[in-house]
Protein backbone atom coordinates (compact mmCIF):
# COMPACT_ATOMS: atom_id res chain seq x y z
CA UNK A 1 0.00 0.00 0.00
CA UNK A 2 2.83 2.44 0.81
CA UNK A 3 4.41 2.00 -2.19
CA UNK A 4 1.25 2.61 -4.26
CA UNK A 5 0.87 5.89 -2.69
CA UNK A 6 4.77 6.60 -2.74
CA UNK A 7 4.38 5.99 -6.53
CA UNK A 8 1.13 7.97 -7.03
CA UNK A 9 2.37 11.05 -5.36
CA UNK A 10 6.23 10.81 -7.02
CA UNK A 11 4.21 10.67 -10.27
CA UNK A 12 2.00 13.53 -9.62
CA UNK A 13 4.70 15.39 -8.21
CA UNK A 14 6.95 14.97 -11.16
CA UNK A 15 4.11 15.59 -13.78
CA UNK A 16 1.91 18.36 -11.85
CA UNK A 17 4.23 20.43 -9.58
CA UNK A 18 2.41 23.39 -9.35
CA UNK A 19 -0.87 21.62 -9.15
CA UNK A 20 0.13 19.87 -6.25
CA UNK A 21 1.45 22.54 -4.40
CA UNK A 22 -1.24 24.81 -5.35
CA UNK A 23 -3.82 22.14 -3.77
CA UNK A 24 -1.49 21.25 -0.66
CA UNK A 25 -1.67 25.37 0.27
CA UNK A 26 -5.28 24.94 -0.44
CA UNK A 27 -5.95 22.12 2.10
CA UNK A 28 -3.31 23.98 4.42
CA UNK A 29 -5.38 26.99 4.43
CA UNK A 30 -8.56 25.07 4.98
CA UNK A 31 -6.94 23.94 7.98
CA UNK A 32 -5.92 26.85 9.20
CA UNK A 33 -9.22 28.23 9.00
CA UNK A 34 -10.91 26.01 10.85
CA UNK A 35 -8.05 26.41 13.63
CA UNK A 36 -8.41 30.16 13.84
CA UNK A 37 -11.89 29.78 13.97
CA UNK A 38 -11.84 26.76 17.01
CA UNK A 39 -8.93 28.79 18.98
CA UNK A 40 -9.88 32.65 18.18
CA UNK A 41 -13.26 32.23 17.63
CA UNK A 42 -13.30 34.58 14.64
CA UNK A 43 -16.02 33.93 11.99
CA UNK A 44 -14.69 31.99 9.40
CA UNK A 45 -14.26 34.74 6.90
CA UNK A 46 -11.42 36.45 9.21
CA UNK A 47 -10.17 32.81 10.14
CA UNK A 48 -9.51 32.55 6.20
CA UNK A 49 -8.17 36.04 5.74
CA UNK A 50 -5.97 36.14 9.34
CA UNK A 51 -4.33 32.46 7.71
CA UNK A 52 -4.10 33.57 4.36
CA UNK A 53 -2.24 37.05 5.54
CA UNK A 54 -0.11 35.15 7.88
CA UNK A 55 0.72 32.96 5.24
CA UNK A 56 1.83 34.76 2.80
CA UNK A 57 3.96 36.89 5.26
CA UNK A 58 1.85 40.16 4.62
CA UNK A 59 0.95 40.57 7.70
CA UNK A 60 -1.45 43.66 7.90
CA UNK A 61 -1.43 43.81 11.91
CA UNK A 62 -5.03 44.45 11.11
CA UNK A 63 -5.72 41.32 13.12
CA UNK A 64 -3.83 39.21 15.90
CA UNK A 65 -4.38 35.98 17.93
CA UNK A 66 -5.03 36.36 21.41
CA UNK A 67 -5.28 33.37 23.08
CA UNK A 68 -1.72 31.25 23.57
CA UNK A 69 -3.36 28.79 21.17
CA UNK A 70 -3.91 31.02 18.34
CA UNK A 71 -0.28 32.20 18.46
CA UNK A 72 1.08 28.91 18.39
CA UNK A 73 -0.94 28.28 15.27
CA UNK A 74 -0.05 31.35 14.03
CA UNK A 75 3.26 30.52 14.33
CA UNK A 76 3.36 27.09 13.06
CA UNK A 77 1.02 28.84 9.73
CA UNK A 78 4.12 31.08 9.46
CA UNK A 79 6.57 28.44 9.50
CA UNK A 80 5.02 26.80 7.22
CA UNK A 81 3.10 29.11 4.20
CA UNK A 82 6.01 30.90 3.88
CA UNK A 83 7.94 28.47 2.33
CA UNK A 84 5.15 27.31 0.56
CA UNK A 85 4.19 30.32 -0.88
CA UNK A 86 7.94 31.51 -2.04
CA UNK A 87 8.03 27.76 -3.17
CA UNK A 88 5.40 27.71 -5.30
CA UNK A 89 5.95 31.11 -6.64
CA UNK A 90 9.27 29.35 -7.36
CA UNK A 91 7.98 26.79 -9.37
CA UNK A 92 5.40 29.18 -11.14
CA UNK A 93 8.61 31.30 -12.33
CA UNK A 94 10.49 28.13 -13.23
CA UNK A 95 8.38 27.04 -15.42
CA UNK A 96 7.82 29.50 -17.16
CA UNK A 97 11.81 30.26 -17.80
CA UNK A 98 11.83 26.90 -19.08
CA UNK A 99 9.23 26.93 -21.48
CA UNK A 100 10.98 30.55 -22.58
CA UNK A 101 13.81 28.42 -22.76
CA UNK A 102 12.68 25.68 -24.55
CA UNK A 103 10.92 27.49 -27.10
CA UNK A 104 14.28 29.83 -27.60
CA UNK A 105 16.14 26.51 -28.34
CA UNK A 106 13.51 25.09 -30.66
CA UNK A 107 13.30 28.65 -32.28
CA UNK A 108 17.19 28.65 -32.72
CA UNK A 109 17.61 24.79 -33.84
CA UNK A 110 14.79 25.59 -36.64
CA UNK A 111 16.93 28.61 -37.70
CA UNK A 112 20.06 26.74 -37.70
CA UNK A 113 18.19 24.03 -40.38
CA UNK A 114 16.90 26.95 -42.56
CA UNK A 115 20.79 28.20 -42.26
CA UNK A 116 22.04 24.82 -43.18
CA UNK A 117 19.86 24.68 -45.99
CA UNK A 118 20.51 27.72 -47.46
CA UNK A 119 24.12 27.32 -47.21
CA UNK A 120 24.12 23.83 -49.16
CA UNK A 121 22.51 26.11 -51.59
CA UNK A 122 24.95 28.26 -51.67
CA UNK A 123 27.24 25.81 -52.00
CA UNK A 124 25.70 24.22 -54.98
CA UNK A 125 25.44 27.32 -56.67
CA UNK A 126 28.98 28.47 -56.14
CA UNK A 127 30.31 24.90 -57.36
CA UNK A 128 27.67 25.11 -60.78
CA UNK A 129 29.37 29.14 -61.15
CA UNK A 130 32.91 27.72 -60.64
CA UNK A 131 31.84 24.77 -63.69
CA UNK A 132 30.68 27.86 -65.79
CA UNK A 133 34.41 29.79 -65.06
CA UNK A 134 35.62 26.64 -65.85
CA UNK A 135 34.01 25.85 -68.72
CA UNK A 136 34.70 29.16 -70.17
CA UNK A 137 38.30 29.22 -69.00
CA UNK A 138 38.94 26.22 -71.30
CA UNK A 139 37.03 27.22 -73.81
CA UNK A 140 39.16 31.27 -73.91
CA UNK A 141 42.66 28.73 -73.57
CA UNK A 142 41.37 26.34 -75.87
Amino acid sequence: MYRYFKRFFDEFIGKYPILFFAALIIVIVIVGTIAFHSVEWWDMFNSFYFTTVTMSTIGYGDMAPITHGGKIVAIIYWFMGAPLFIWLTGLIFQTRFQKLIKHSIHAYHREAKEAEMIALQNQKEIRKEEKEIEEIHDEVWA
